[in-house]
């Protein structure tokens, strides 16, 4: 790591400095949510009630069969369920509807990731997704770089057309994998507009052309702390982009900065991330521990990125 980015001695603070530290030294960078698929955030106004909020009214009409069920093996049978059918099951009466909003994972995933929520139903991939799969997604985890979105084997997409094209396949073949139908959305870290394609799992031949598919493949998902109960949307270092901007790093190190530029943190890794940058403790230090706007604060960092907003 290039003199001037990393400190020479770790960095030491108290808990009580670790909020200030989030604020001044970290960032949300909308960008990566703008270049997938994307939702306005007017557009689940009128949706979220209608698939969140249990009506305030009691039924005679129960469940038919499923009423013999114990309520625990109920539950479990509904969390197996893809969200397609789960919600085809929750418009079927009033104590459907019922029993799949008292169940948590529910709650949590049309709270906290109604994009992903809307995203699948719309490519129908829905049918693929049981409830407990988005539950325990929205509770993983993980740092992320801009790169996995260009070259991580499980997030690699083609056409149909390449697909029977680079595997030789019959019709009758390529019918039989799942594919699903894009959004005609702005994809990518170029902000370039995409009409629908028929895309399907699978590695390309040529990862670079087919990278602007990855995007139209993927959608944001915040993380659910089922400890505290709290939901965080990743932050990135204002430190990193800061020592870009002074040309820190030289041309040799380019790559690295830009990889240190581009990573999402959970809030954890973010705190671990700052004891040994020094672009971010000079940050946290010019604003005089979090008392005021840092000094060399980057632009991008206070816009939240460099994207032209969409709301």
């Amino acid at each position: 790591m290039p003199r001037g980015c990393r400190s020479a001695t770790e960095y030491r603070f108290g808990d009580e400095h670790t909020d200030s530290i989030v604020r001044t030294a970290a960032y949300h960078r909308k960008d990566f949510c703008l270049s997938v698929i994307w939702f306005s955030s007017r557009e689940h106004i009128d949706i979220r009630p209608s698939i969140a909020t249990p009506f305030r009214r009691t039924s005679n009409v129960g469940l038919g069969s499923l009423d013999r069920l114990p309520l625990e093996l109920l539950y479990n049978t509904l969390l197996g369920l893809d969200m397609h059918s789960l919600f085809k099951f929750r418009q079927t009466n009033l104590t459907s509807r019922q029993t799949v909003d008292s169940l948590k994972q529910y709650q949590m995933v049309v709270s906290h990731g109604l994009n992903l929520l809307c995203a699948s139903l719309r490519t129908r991939l829905a049918i693929g997704i049981s409830l407990l799969d988005f539950y325990n997604a929205l509770c993983t985890k993980a740092s992320m770089l801009l790169q996995c979105l260009k070259g991580a084997p499980e997030i690699q997409v083609q056409t149909r057309t390449a697909v029977r094209k680079q595997f030789h396949l019959t019709k009758v073949e390529l019918d039989q994998l799942r594919s699903f139908k894009t959004l005609p959305e702005i994809y990518s870290m170029t902000e370039s507009v995409q009409q629908p394609h028929a895309l399907l799992q699978a590695q390309p031949a040529s990862s670079e052309r087919n990278q602007k598919f990855n995007f139209m493949g993927s959608c944001a998902l915040p993380y659910y702390d089922k400890r505290t109960s709290k939901v965080e949307h990743g932050m990135s270092c204002a430190g990193c982009q800061l020592a870009l901007e002074k040309d820190i790093v030289g041309a040799r190190s380019e790559s690295w900065a830009f990889e240190a530029r581009d990573k999402v943190y959970a809030r954890d890794g973010f705190l671990e991330h700052f004891r040994w940058c020094e672009q971010a403790q000079v940050l946290w230090r010019s604003s005089g521990e979090g008392s005021k706007r840092p000094t060399e604060l980057p632009e991008v960092a206070r816009r939240g990125g460099s994207f032209n907003m969409r709301e």
